[in-house]
């Protein structure tokens, strides 16, 4: 029934009673609202209840909620004690810091400063140069206000599917703060405080720059690798060209290099930067930067890296080759670290000897070019030389010494000019070594029970090489012995001697012995490898070489000894060098002392005449048509190589060989070397080595109270385990041992005394017994120091006359031409 307006309806109050309360009365139902206002009456009293009981904790909670709120203010507002760093600098901001390098005797000689490029405006750079780099680093960079929180989102989430640190979100503005204020947003710290800082900076670089100014000064001033810092500087430093002229494909290249500069380094890692490239290429197309058939066309491109080299003429200072080698080894353990202090970094250059090997180096190189040494027709070096992607026209050299027993790099010459070519040779260059690969021939002979004494026949050969094929080696002056000794042979670099007996070791022995040795490189088990068809780099050489030196141990070369910051603090140092067995002490022994022989009478002999007297060992090598050169050296303390040749192979000139050519660079750089790492004492021998007096004819140890049938006996050297039977070939008085243990340095030196001018007066006692047998051998040593003399002067008649030949032909020759 509707009621009228304003009607109310009329309520009767209730009264209650007890008798309400009688048990057969039933409750009252409860509604909702009574059970609501029940609710929240227990909950009032609980809440009362818990306050009462834990009020302090509550209190105690909320103030602590206060300090963290308030000192997180201030964090972000003062970023931290230390203040926030000023922006402003970004205008003015010049990046790089130059960390000091210094040799092992704590002089400074170079810095590793960053190849700084001009700051480009970003309106010289390509639209699809900006687009590569954001594309891969910061896709929204236009939206967001410095920090892309989208991006957060989503690596936070891959980062908890990954369980760990999967993704990153950094951005431009965020990679900027830490490149600009790196002493401050320190990279490697991988802290929540570090990462806030940089939100912070990045905030405030957003609110004093533009997009523009902001994406200008990222492309001018984020690190590359090899010391290249800015779009401009990397842009010349890997493809010799402008940022303004980049194409696509170089762009994409660029761009993928900021995640890991080392990592995807073009020069190292070829295929890692073109999937990197290609990965840019495709993130540009599916963002719509692109279009799909310019992507695919840049895909298809190859990576077009040029060979580093500097970009200004004039002097380089000391051992850049060096210093480059050890810039790359930093970058691979600091980073841009490298770049953001003051370091001081302890190599294990000598200054001193790499001077010398400089200095002397260029003077021979001077000197072939000059004509000093015989005709040369080569393209001479100039100053203002051009060179080409296979390097400089013009003759080149490099040098490397070790030191024994640590393998610490002394002397590192990578090439002529490292202005004109940063091509280091040293390490990278791989050229047919000749016979400088002999000892390790002699060596797997020797390991195979083969002795010093051994005749080895030296006549005319062929070897037979399949269909048909025929190789018959020659002797280098194709002058044959018809039988020479083991001993010989190495000494006198004699080719057919050393095929043959690499054919009776095995051509797979002779490679194990140098792979064990050192050699890296691919070993061709061809007949003529024994002769040193195989292409080594002159550090891979020298390393191989030090197994002799060091009597069977070597130790992997290091060029840095310790790493410190400004203040001083150690932050690396190198450790102990972990020396490797890899070859027989008394293998190493014998060859160390026919390859002296090799420097007393033969091919070697250049050492002596340049005025190093001291302790040596070496090895010459020359290849076919005299394209390369080298000469492999060593003391006690010292091992080096020396190489010299063309980048594009050909001949250096008529007669050249690495002891005309190479080996006199040696003798001279040791005569300068630090007195440190000079010797006058000789290689202990290993008590697995024995001395013998042997029967010249047949090289066999004569037995005990026997002689040669004609002649004088000679002392030879012998490995215990390879010693071979005793022959008499006539009976004599003289008693001589069997075998004994080679002499000391101090029984060498005894052997040399002057003998008493009167001692068959009788105004002197007899001499001890064992002086018979030192005058024999002092007769054998004066005989062959005069056939030596004697050699090298027919030597040099020789080459008088071939040269007096060749020129008359060439006159004739331009007669001809003339008329």
């Amino acid at each position: 029934m509707k009621r009228p307006f304003g009607y109310r309806t009329r309520q009767t109050s209730v009264v209650y009673s007890k008798e309400m309360d009688q048990a057969d009365l039933p409750p009252p139902s409860p509604t909702a609202g009574t059970r609501a206002r029940t609710a929240f009456g227990h909950a009032r009293a609980l809440a009362a209840r818990l306050w009462r009981d834990r009020r302090p904790i509550v209190v105690g909670a909320g103030a602590t909620l206060a300090i963290v709120l308030a000192a997180g203010g201030l964090f972000w507002g003062r970023c931290g004690g230390a203040g926030c760093p000023n922006v402003d600098r970004l205008r003015s901001y010049q990046p790089g810091k130059a960390s000091r390098l210094l040799d092992r005797h704590g002089r400074v000689f170079a810095d590793l400063r960053p190849v700084e490029g001009a700051t480009v405006p970003l309106r010289l750079i390509p639209k699809h140069v900006r687009d590569a780099f954001l594309a891969v680093e910061d896709q929204r960079f236009y939206s967001h206000g410095g920090v892309d929180w989208r991006r957060v989102a989503g690596a936070a989430l891959a980062n908890l599917r990954r369980g760990g640190v999967d993704q990153g979100f950094s951005t431009v503005t965020m990679q900027l703060a830490r490149n600009v204020f790196p002493d401050r947003i320190r990279a490697r710290e991988r802290t929540l405080a570090r990462k806030i800082l940089e939100v912070r900076v990045a905030y405030e670089i957003e609110d004093r720059f533009d997009k523009d100014e902001i994406l200008e000064l990222y492309l001018s001033h984020i690190y590359f690798g090899g010391g290249a810092r800015g779009v401009e500087a990397a842009a010349r430093h890997y493809f010799g060209t402008s940022a303004s002229r980049l194409t696509l494909s170089q762009a994409a290249l660029l761009a993928g290099l900021i995640r890991g500069p080392t990592r995807y380094g073009p020069r190292r890692y070829p295929d890692r930067t073109r999937e990197r490239r290609d990965l840019v290429l495709t993130l540009m197309e599916r963002q719509g930067r692109v279009a799909a058939a310019t992507a695919t066309a840049a895909r298809s491109m190859p990576l077009g890296v040029v060979r580093r080299r500097a970009t200004a003429a004039g002097d380089a200072g000391l051992a850049p080759y060096f210093t480059e080698e050890v810039r790359r080894q930093l970058e691979d353990r600091l980073g841009e670290r490298l770049y953001d202090e003051t370091l001081s970094v302890t190599t294990t250059l000598d200054a001193g000897l790499q001077r010398a090997a400089e200095e002397e180096l260029r003077r021979q190189l001077r000197a072939v070019e000059t004509g000093a040494l015989g005709r040369f027709t080569g393209p001479r070096y100039a100053v203002a030389a051009t060179p080409t992607d296979n390097g400089t026209p013009y003759l080149q050299g490099a040098l490397v010494a070790e030191e024994v027993g640590s393998g610490d790099v002394l002397a590192w010459i990578g090439g002529r000019d490292f202005h004109q070519s940063r091509f280091d040779r040293v390490k990278s260059s791989r050229r047919q070594v000749g016979s400088a690969f002999k000892p390790f021939v002699y060596a797997a002979a020797l390991r195979h029970g083969h002795y010093l004494s051994e005749r080895l026949r030296d006549e005319p050969m062929q070897v037979r090489l399949g269909g048909n094929r025929v190789w018959e080696p020659q002797n280098f002056d194709q002058e044959y012995d018809g039988a020479v000794t083991m001993r010989d042979a190495l000494a006198r670099s004699k080719n057919i001697p050393t095929v043959r007996l690499a054919s009776a070791v095995g051509l797979a022995e002779v490679a194990k012995a140098a792979r064990e040795a050192g050699i890296r490189s691919d070993i061709d088990e061809t007949p003529a490898m024994p002769l040193g068809t195989v292409a080594v780099s002159p550090l891979e050489l020298t390393t191989a070489y030090a197994a002799f030196a060091g009597l069977g141990k070597v130790a992997a070369p290091r060029l840095i000894l310790r790493i410190a910051a400004e203040d001083g603090t150690e932050i690396d140092a190198a450790p102990a060098p972990r020396v490797e067995r890899v070859m027989d002490a008394g293998i190493a022994f014998l060859i160390t002392n026919v390859l002296q022989e090799a420097i007393e009478r033969g091919t070697g002999t250049a050492v002596r005449t340049s005025g190093f007297e001291a302790t040596a060992a070496g090895k010459t090598g020359t290849t076919n048509d005299a394209t390369d050169t080298w000469f492999v050296g060593y003391t006690p303390r010292l091992v080096a190589a020396v190489w010299m040749g063309f980048d594009e192979p050909r001949p250096i000139m008529g007669l050249a060989t690495g002891g005309r050519l190479v080996a006199p660079v040696w003798g001279r750089m040791m005569t300068r070397a630090p007195e440190s790492l000079i010797t006058t004492s000789t290689w202990p021998a290993p008590p697995t080595v024995l001395q013998a007096w042997i029967d010249p004819p047949s090289g066999l140890p004569l037995s005990e109270g026997c002689r040669p049938y004609d002649g004088d006996a000679l002392r030879e050297l012998f490995l215990r385990a390879a010693m071979p039977k005793a022959v008499c070939p006539d009976r004599g008085e003289v008693t001589l041992a069997d075998a004994y243990p080679a002499p000391s340095d101090e029984d060498q030196a005894r052997d040399s005394e002057p003998w008493p001018e009167d001692v068959r007066s009788g105004s002197h006692p007899a001499p001890p017994p064992e002086y018979g047998e030192a005058e024999t051998w002092r007769r054998v040593r004066e005989q062959a120091r005069e056939e030596a003399e004697r050699a090298r002067r027919e030597a040099r008649k020789e080459y008088e006359r071939q040269l007096k030949e060749w020129r008359k032909e060439q006159k004739k020759r331009r007669r001809e031409r003339d008329e």
